[in-house]
């Protein structure tokens, strides 16, 4: 999901996966959880919903050498924190192991993409395509990469778990 405020609708596109499960929700530091539970809990659907409380950054101030792997997105200048060195990212552009966000190079679209280093110095800079042929002083509100995204997802299930 782009926006957290889509959440509402993708539980209620998908309650069919949430039906009679014990939900565990998370998040990076617990206010989104919170109000990810009482989605569920309005929806009605789950026999219980329970929240990591303080998030991912909070377990991994008590739990640096926990199970958590690779980088935990924050929302502000640091971009991401991590207590290990995994790298669970690929680059955008060749697929090489990466995990460091950058905005996409075109004036307007800004949308976060993994792209390594190696890719950047061969000028890859955008998210799309379409970015890369934008003029930079273009303004372009939704790209192809925003626009090719459902905003609600409907998740298929392969298998049931109990």
């Amino acid at each position: 999901l782009r926006k957290f405020s889509y959440f509402p609708e993708y539980f209620a596109a998908n309650a069919d996966m949430f039906r009679s499960k014990k939900v565990l929700t998370y998040c990076t530091g617990g206010i989104r959880c919170e109000r990810a539970s009482a989605c569920l809990l309005d929806l009605g659907v789950c026999t219980s919903v329970h929240q990591l409380h303080g998030g991912i950054h909070r377990y991994l101030e008590e739990f640096p050498n926990g199970f958590f792997r690779g980088k935990l997105f924050v929302f502000d200048d640091r971009l991401s924190i991590s207590t290990n060195r995994d790298v669970l990212g690929t680059c955008f552009s060749c697929n090489a192991a990466h995990d460091d966000y950058k905005f996409c190079s075109t004036d307007g679209c800004r949308i976060m993409v993994l792209i390594c280093d190696s890719c950047r110095l061969r000028g890859v800079t955008t998210c799309c395509s379409e970015c890369g042929q934008c003029d930079d002083r273009q303004s372009q509100p939704a790209c192809l990469c925003v626009r090719s995204r459902s905003r609600c997802p409907r998740e298929h299930v392969k298998a049931q778990l109990t």
